[in-house]
């Protein structure tokens, strides 16, 4: 048990900056031709999520470098720091900056 196992986060309302800044990504993303379908927490505090809508690999491959990019340059903006590292911090939950393939 890390402590995370509580829908609180997950379910609960985005901070204010985090919510303006993640609107900021997605309209910068849209303006590019990379839409995302949904951003919201996740289970780890201060841990929040988008997702690209599914492409051809190429595409989204690329934009997903761009969306990094991208959102890093936004979030100094609004004075965040996104980690993309899988597992920044031992023993809470990390973004799996997975991808899904079908």
């Amino acid at each position: 048990n890390r402590g995370q196992q509580m829908d609180l986060n997950y379910f609960g309302a985005m901070p204010a900056v985090v919510k303006n800044c993640m609107d900021d990504i997605m309209k910068a993303l849209l303006r590019i031709g990379c839409p995302l379908s949904v951003h919201h927490n996740e289970v780890a505090p201060g841990q929040h999520e988008y997702s690209p809508i599914f492409r051809l690999t190429n595409i989204s491959s690329d934009s997903n470098q761009i969306a990094m990019q991208i959102s890093c340059e936004i979030a100094a903006k609004h004075g965040l720091v996104i980690l993309f590292h899988e597992k920044p911090f031992a023993g809470i939950n990390g973004n799996g900056k997975h991808n899904n393939w079908s």
